[in-house]
């Protein structure tokens, strides 16, 4: 079973005082700006949306029922979580990253690498 509070601290060690936080999800903003966004009800998993993924990190898997492997198109339409109020920039209307991840060394890698783009 996967800890999404434990997620939650460790987005927040990386991304201090951005966190917008609802029910269902918990979101955050880089440096740059870009922002990251946890699924905060799933326990089999971590989930996670975000703007851009172009790596390859070992225990996580990208998300997309429709497309698999492939990213969210702007057509497309992600969590109703997602939207104008919580996470402009995740919402329907934009190229958003679904991903899956299996455990929290995996969160940290993609953390890592995302604070750097």
């Amino acid at each position: 079973m996967i800890n999404t509070e434990k997620a939650r601290e460790e987005l927040k060690k990386a991304f201090p005082f951005t966190e917008v936080c609802t029910q269902y999800i918990a979101r955050y903003n880089t440096k740059s700006g870009k922002e990251i966004a946890l699924e905060r009800d799933r326990s089999d998993a971590l989930y996670v949306w975000l703007q851009k993924f172009d790596t390859q990190i070992e225990g996580i898997k990208v998300k997309n029922q429709k497309f698999p492997g492939q990213p969210y198109d702007r057509k497309q339409s992600p969590n109703s979580n997602l939207n104008d109020k919580n996470s402009p920039k995740l919402k329907e209307g934009n190229k958003v990253w679904y991903l899956e991840i299996e455990n929290i060394e995996a969160l940290k890698e993609l953390l890592a690498w995302y604070a750097k783009i």
